[in-house]
């Protein structure tokens, strides 16, 4: 029994060249065939790229060969994915499209998934970016659309979500809760900042600071980013400028009560200037009088009549062109009643008329109508920073005005419209009654670094800190700031992983095992793959550890809302559904399902040779054994003189 136990000790002291020597158990090779995909993360959000890492490595764990390429929005983004040339449509990455891209998005308040995934709305002049073609998807969210009774809307609305949420051309990850924090400068920040947050940002002329105050707006992504043309910008940053500088017929109040006020358009709130026929199709807009562009040229109905044109041409191939054409049906459906009233002639009732059409900024008919269409793109009016073509800086009608971009500090500076118009709650009068519309100068600087941002706003180099820093992934700071200079709100937000609908893998499936072995069952192995992905994605971990709780896990997009309380965002939440579970196990099932086995792993030196080395390994520790055995035998013990020694404990 001792000879044993030698025999024992000498091979557990060599343990830990004997788990050398033997290979791990492998937990998920790769797969057979290789299933490869490149996941695009934009360089502008640090949150963003780490739940992408954490994504990357389980999807690997699962076998997928998963690459993570992280580029700017502009150009590369917006040129593989949001807005490709024809080169690039529905390509994958490797063809320099795209595969899966992780994005965020400020959704509009209201749940209208037609703009985002019916097939006629695909990029580069829609926003299915996806290019999901859909049959049922399309029957829906035409329905949903055309339908102007709000309850039956949104019953369809809920309806979609089921949809959606099997097929997963957007992969949801969670609906965001933002924070904005500031310093002293405006006193009613955290109220404005609350109310008034994306889709309605940045409100800077509701803030109250002391008279003619300078305000610094720091923020993460670039603007110009990709330009100051509203209708030709996708970018979030980019709204941080031009917001401020244009105006629509139509605006939200905020992002609370959400009321519809008539700002171009004439009227007040209970009686607004636009009016819709009984065939809920024709609508009629008188427009404010007495309005001024920034250069003094005054506001009329040609503006608007040139504005909706221009969207709706090809040549200028708008990121909406094909949702405004879709809904307002050509140029010819739009026409100048008189100098100051509009009518719109829609092909089909569309329930969002007011908040999705007429809040489309409008623009100036005098400057941009020398300028050709093709060429807008690259006016100094649309990129004042970089831009070819000679004209005017952006010129609107809004509360601040452009004076420059200094390249330097990657600073966008505004100056106060001193003589913008009046219209209510929110015009010029409105504002100064309520102590208001006081910050004269308004610069919006480029900090990429989270940390370099928070330290410029410590040091008063800075007065705001976007939300799309994501200060929430900061706790220290978030104790050291104060709750009283941050604004934390449930945003109309979301953030995704977009797929490639045509990728002959994870979109098609026409490239997968199943697909290849019976091409009728193509889409349901896509299908597989993209729910394969989903279970990978750990959404309570992302938004309880990395984001210390700040968010919920999110089911579809754009339809926002808390799954656990059932407290709607978005109007349509079908609280019924849950996000899809954190399941490596299920996940590997799915891969399984669309064709793919595991493959054996190449066998390496010790893979190869590992179980002759161990054996011959433990022959020796066996031989030293017994030599150890044979000599304690032959050799007499020598009396011990020395004295007993307490014991010791080992180390745990």
């Amino acid at each position: 029994m001792k000879h044993f136990q030698a025999i024992v000790l000498c091979f557990l002291a060599l343990s830990p060249f004997l788990s050398f020597l033997i290979p791990p158990a492998q937990a998920a090779g790769t797969l057979s065939p290789n299933l490869k995909i490149t996941l695009l993360v934009p360089t502008s959000n640090s949150a963003r790229r780490a739940w992408a890492t954490i994504i990357q490595n389980n999807l690997n764990f699962l076998g997928i060969d998963t690459g993570r390429v992280e580029l700017p929005f502009s150009p590369n983004i917006f040129d593989r994915a949001l807005t490709p040339g024809a080169s690039a449509l529905g390509k994958t990455y490797d063809q320099g499209g795209f595969d899966i891209l992780f994005v965020g998005y400020n959704l509009g308040i209201d749940a209208d998934p037609w703009s985002l995934y019916h097939s006629s709305q695909f990029a580069p002049t829609g926003q299915n970016y996806y290019l999901w073609n859909n049959t049922q998807n399309d029957q829906q969210t035409t329905q949903i659309k055309e339908n102007i009774n709000k309850t039956q809307r949104l019953n369809l609305v809920k309806q979609w979500q089921v949809l959606a949420a099997d097929e997963l051309p957007s992969i949801p990850i969670l609906y965001t809760r933002e924070n904005v924090a500031f310093d002293g400068t405006a006193s009613n920040a955290q109220a404005i900042f609350t109310a008034y947050h994306a889709p309605a940002w940045p409100p800077i002329e509701h803030l109250t600071t002391a008279l003619d105050a300078n305000l610094i707006l720091a923020q993460t992504g670039q603007a110009p980013g990709e330009g100051m043309i509203p209708e030709l910008s996708t970018s979030y940053y980019d709204t941080t400028v031009f917001n401020e500088i244009f105006s629509s017929l139509a605006i939200r109040n905020d992002t609370t009560f959400k009321t519809m006020i008539p700002q171009l358009a004439s009227g007040t709130v209970a009686s607004p200037g636009w009016s819709v026929a009984s065939d809920s199709k024709t609508w009629t807009v008188t427009l404010r009088p007495g309005i001024k562009w920034h250069d003094g040229i005054d506001f009329n109905a040609t503006d608007v009549k040139f504005t909706f044109d221009a969207i709706q041409d090809d040549l200028l191939a708008a990121p909406t062109e094909a949702f405004v054409k879709g809904l307002v049906g050509g140029k010819s459906n739009v026409t100048i009643v008189d100098r100051m009233t509009v009518k719109f002639d829609l092909p089909k009732p569309y329930a969002y008329f007011v908040e999705n059409i007429l809040t489309y900024p409008i623009l100036p008919q005098h400057i941009l109508k020398s300028i050709a269409l093709d060429q807008w793109q690259k006016s100094q009016f649309n990129r004042p920073d970089t831009g070819t073509v000679t004209s005017p800086p952006p010129t609107g009608t809004g509360p601040y005005k452009w004076v420059d971009w200094t390249a330097t500090t990657k600073t966008v500076h505004l100056t106060r419209n001193d003589a913008y118009f009046d219209f209510p709650d929110k015009g010029r009068a409105a504002l100064l009654l309520k102590g208001q519309f006081t910050v004269k100068e308004y610069y919006v600087k480029n900090i990429v670094d989270t940390d370099v941002a928070i330290t410029a706003l410590k040091n008063h180099e800075v007065n705001v800190l976007d939300s799309q820093y994501h200060i929430e992934i900061q706790p220290s700071f978030l104790i050291e700031w104060g709750a009283s200079k941050i604004a934390s709100y449930d945003a109309f937000g979301v953030q995704e992983m977009g797929v490639n609908m045509k990728h002959p893998l994870i979109g098609t499936g026409v490239d997968t095992p199943l697909g290849k072995s019976d091409p009728t069952k193509a889409a349901l192995a896509a299908k597989y793959l993209r729910q394969a992905i989903s279970e990978a994605v750990p959404r309570e971990q992302i938004v309880g550890q990395l984001l210390n709780g700040y968010g919920v896990s999110a089911i579809t997009t754009p339809v926002v809302g808390n799954y656990k309380t059932g407290i709607p965002v978005t109007e349509g939440f079908n609280a019924a559904l849950k996000p899809y579970d954190f399941n490596l196990t299920r996940a590997s099932e799915l891969i399984k399902a669309a064709g793919y086995v595991p493959a054996p792993p190449a066998p390496g030196f010790f893979e190869a040779y590992g179980l002759y080395l161990t054996i011959a390994l433990v022959a020796v520790i066996v031989a030293l054994a017994g030599i150890y055995v044979w000599r304690t035998r032959r050799k007499p013990m020598a009396a011990s003189t020395t004295m007993p020694q307490p014991s010791m404990p080992t180390s745990p």
